[in-house]
């Protein structure tokens, strides 16, 4: 999806979400990204014409991170229940280890084209997860929800820890989340 992956670009989108984080969506300027970043204001212009442009562009960095954490070591001939496992834990992992994108992961909802593109994953043949409950629900393993339902029952659980876990500085231990995984999966399970 982004195109351009510089180490500028990432920089930028780095100081973006440090600001979102702290000081909300609203508050964001050129200007103060570009001072975030520690670059020129000018510079941050030649990588993006206007803050529009540049929160599209974050949007779909954000949802690469996602779609990249899920395919994470994802085989598709494993059990279904490894496999859960393995997306469950990438999941845990790209979000206990970038506390911005657990703060910022209901402002990210306000950003421009943000609603298009999840519509676009929600239905794309190739999203992990996706493919992962059709042949779950093939198999006769998996409770006949739809897809969203089931991430809500099950890898949302990954999502609202790591919140707790940096808003609450709630610290998990892995037999926890092991029994966190364990009990999902045989919550979205026939």
């Amino acid at each position: 999806m982004l195109q351009c992956k510089t180490g500028m670009v990432e920089q930028i989108f780095a100081a973006t979400e440090r600001l979102m984080a702290r000081d909300g969506f609203h508050q964001l300027s050129m200007h103060k990204i570009a001072k975030e970043a520690q670059i020129s204001p000018g510079t941050i212009y030649i990588y993006f014409k206007s803050k529009e442009k540049l929160l599209e562009r974050l949007a779909h960095y954000v949802f690469d991170q996602f779609t990249c954490c899920l395919k994470y070591k994802h085989n598709r001939e494993a059990p279904l229940f490894e496999q859960y496992h393995q997306m469950w834990w990438n999941l845990w992992h790209l979000l206990h280890d970038n506390p911005n994108l657990v703060l910022n992961m209901h402002q990210y909802q306000a950003l421009p084209g943000f609603e298009t593109l999840l519509q676009q994953y929600k239905t794309d043949e190739n999203n992990t997860w996706r493919r992962f409950c059709s042949m779950a629900k093939q198999a006769n393993m998996l409770c006949n929800m739809s897809d969203d339902i089931l991430f809500t029952l099950s890898l949302e659980s990954a999502v609202n820890l790591a919140f707790k876990s940096v808003s609450e500085k709630q610290e998990f231990d892995v037999a926890l989340l092991e029994s966190v995984i364990q009990r999902t999966w045989n919550c979205i399970q026939k």
